[in-house]
């Protein structure tokens, strides 16, 4: 991954949104000018707002959506941020054509649940494809196009609190087999794989762990609790503090501490930012109890189905060594295959940004299998 700024949350973030573009040398520039300019939060939306306009004004969709995209990350939900999402999504449809595609509403409790159905001249099967903690199924649909010319149909959606379903009122929640349910039920869907991106490596375990027309489960990556993101945010003392606040339930100490830790770290002002958005939670405290429930441990021994689990080994969000944990629960898997990807192979960053093509590669092996 390219150092850049220097701060390794900025960094892996330019990188994402970027990685489509390594030889276009407008954006290999645009790179090197980030360097100097982007220093601050205030200084990354007004840089990536600007370039987008730029951009679609010259009529390059591609970059334009891409940069509008990450204009909005470090925003809270805001009139700014409704109006940067509206140019993201307008610029992606007037350049997308990896793949032939159908885009839907799936009806969800009191409101819907926006799908793009990706589609492989004569395939037969269905991939469900499930986002993660900051998912727009705009941007996930990019990364799908190593399996053009594959036997999948590819099923993107987003669920309750992901992309803009917040604006509907619709929640993040664990219990994501009840949106699967929704989405699989519309398109009567049987005998489906499922790939769930970042968070959503929880998310398709406990999808699969209770819904049986899964067959095939792929985690890229791995994600165990986000308790785990949290603790290396925060480091092991504090976060052996934050347990015993949390236990005795010590409101104000946890929503004090979190207030101090976020003015030293621009990650977690983001995670806490995001968080309330997906949930509509007020505090720290109330968005790390809600957010707690998201924990693999209870419903490993439920997921049957044969699994792929892919992991970083420098991913700056779930800790490697969750691999061996996940692996260890999933006593009732038939077939457990796993990839830990570094330095030497690529791919070692989270959901291996930047070298996606390697993990695609054993994404295909296994379903072929």
């Amino acid at each position: 991954m390219k150092k850049i700024t220097g701060n390794e949350q900025l960094d892996f973030q330019i990188n994402r949104f970027t990685m489509n573009f390594k030889d276009d040398k407008r954006v290999q520039q645009d790179i090197q000018d980030m360097s100097y300019k982007i220093k601050s939060v205030e200084d990354w939306n007004k840089w990536w707002s600007k370039k987008a306009l730029e951009y679609e004004q010259l009529g390059e969709f591609e970059i334009a959506a891409n940069y509008y995209k990450a204009a909005m990350f470090y925003l809270i939900a805001s009139s700014q941020r409704q109006k940067l999402y509206q140019s993201f999504i307008r610029c992606f449809y007037q350049y997308y054509d990896d793949f032939d595609y159908e885009r839907g509403e799936v009806p969800y409790e009191n409101g819907f649940l926006p799908t793009l159905y990706l589609k492989n001249k004569n395939a037969t099967k269905t991939l469900l494809v499930i986002g993660g903690f900051d998912s727009y199924l705009e941007e996930v649909a990019t990364f799908f196009k190593y399996m053009r010319g594959t036997n999948y149909n590819m099923l993107i959606f987003d669920g309750p609190g992901q992309g803009n379903t917040s604006y509907q009122g619709l929640k993040f929640v664990p219990n994501f087999e009840k949106p699967v349910g929704a989405i699989l039920d519309y398109y009567n869907l049987e005998n489906v794989a499922a790939i769930g991106l970042s968070w959503g490596g929880y998310l398709v375990m406990r999808a699969a762990a209770f819904e049986k027309r899964i067959t095939k489960v792929i985690a890229m990556d791995i994600f165990y609790s986000p308790m785990d993101t949290v603790k290396m945010n925060v480091g092991l003392m504090r976060y052996g503090i934050l347990n015993i606040l949390l236990k005795y339930n010590q409101i104000k100490l946890v929503n004090n501490l979190f207030d101090k830790l976020a003015k030293e770290n621009i990650d977690l002002t983001w995670k806490l930012t995001n968080g309330y958005q997906l949930t509509e939670e007020k505090t720290p405290f109330d968005l790390i109890k809600n957010l707690k429930r998201h924990n693999v441990k209870n419903i490993l021994p439920l997921v049957n189905q044969d699994c792929l689990l892919l992991a970083g080994r420098e991913d700056i969000y779930v800790p490697v060594s969750r691999l061996k944990t996940i692996k260890k629960g999933l006593i009732s898997s038939s077939r457990i295959e796993s990839k830990i990807f570094d330095s030497t192979t690529g791919g070692e960053k989270h959901c291996q940004i930047g070298h996606m093509d390697l993990a695609f590669e054993r994404i295909i092996n296994f379903l072929d299998k």
